[in-house]
């Protein structure tokens, strides 16, 4: 068992911490690891690239975003998922569904030195499978697009909501409630004004043509388009994706769902269940097609955006093993 750490500055929960925080985690870890800072994106080739080798453990110093774009940086140079080693967040970033969905508690500090005692003894951790979504696709360049993601807000109020989101400095749980409690207001001050825009920023739908499972969704037009490979839980506030409660299910939204059935639909996301709406498409399937009309999509993967995306397709990816120290 040897562990390599991939520290994120950037990360919400490692913004402004004091001291040498990659020496603090050295420390930690003694022998049984080495911590690695990234700057960029750009640095994790080379880290995954001399981790790779000897490292039966990655831990993701970050949130969601920084757990992403390791597990791709890995699918680049592993094609084969059965070769990658056991990823581990630890709950550094703003949101941290993953974590949440694997119920790893605590932070980065008490984590390693669970994972630093375990290699010890060389004692690995319990483990769970999390499934993914692969998503391949197109941009208007002609380039292609693949990646590997837990959750996707391919447009509509998903997607929009982290405009907002990320206006606020301080991203968590009480900023997630301020975006939906403004967007809720807004809403209803514009009905009783009796404006002609009725919904706002938030609720601007995406132009795209959809087909879940060989069926084209009747709408062109979605206030709502996203995609989860297991049920989502968001900082404690919304429970979304509950069809992929179940391993291996996956869950598909799409459609032309009224902000007013939107609204009300939100102690329905807040409990954890399904939304009702005869204008949307809220369904368990196989596979989701995506074209862009108009102009290109802006997905968001694990909070992360990428631009450009004229062509979408997703389906169930590979397993993901992570750690859950005890």
């Amino acid at each position: 068992m040897y562990l390599g750490v991939i520290v994120n500055p950037f990360a919400r929960k490692n913004r402004g911490t004091p001291g040498d925080r990659c020496a603090r985690l050295r420390h930690l870890l003694g022998p049984w690891g080495e911590v690695h800072e990234t700057n960029s994106v750009g640095d994790l080739p080379g880290i995954v690239e001399r981790l790779r080798p000897r490292a039966s453990h990655l831990v993701s110093d970050g949130g969601d975003g920084t757990l992403h774009w390791l597990i791709n940086e890995m699918l680049v140079q592993e094609k084969d998922p059965r070769q990658w080693p056991t990823f581990v967040p630890t709950n550094g970033g703003s949101i941290d569904f993953v974590a949440r969905k694997a119920r790893i508690r605590g932070r980065a500090d008490a984590i390693l030195r669970t994972l630093s005692a375990a290699a010890r003894t060389d004692r690995r951790p319990p483990e769970v499978r999390l499934d993914t979504l692969e998503l391949h696709g197109e941009t208007c360049y002609g380039t292609m697009f693949h990646r590997i993601g837990f959750a996707l807000a391919a447009g509509g109020v998903g997607n929009r909501f982290f405009d907002k989101y990320d206006e606020y400095h301080d991203p968590g749980r009480l900023t997630m409630a301020r975006v939906i409690g403004r967007a809720v207001a807004d809403y209803a001050t514009s009905q009783l004004s009796r404006r002609p825009r009725s919904a706002g920023h938030l609720f601007t739908p995406t132009q795209a043509r959809v087909v879940i499972d060989g069926r084209e969704v009747p709408s062109g037009m979605h206030n709502a388009l996203h995609a989860g490979a297991f049920d989502v839980n968001l900082g404690g506030v919304l429970r979304v994706f509950p069809l992929a409660r179940e391993p291996g299910a996956l869950h598909f939204q799409a459609g032309a769902i009224p902000p007013a059935q939107m609204i009300a639909n939100l102690p329905a996301l807040i409990a954890g269940r399904a939304i009702r709406s005869a204008r949307l498409r809220d369904v368990s399937g196989r596979e989701m097609v995506i074209e862009a009309e108009q102009q290109p999509l802006s997905p968001i993967i694990d909070g992360e955006r990428f631009t450009d995306i004229t062509r979408l397709v997703v389906h169930a990816g590979p397993n993901v093993r992570i750690a859950v120290p005890g």
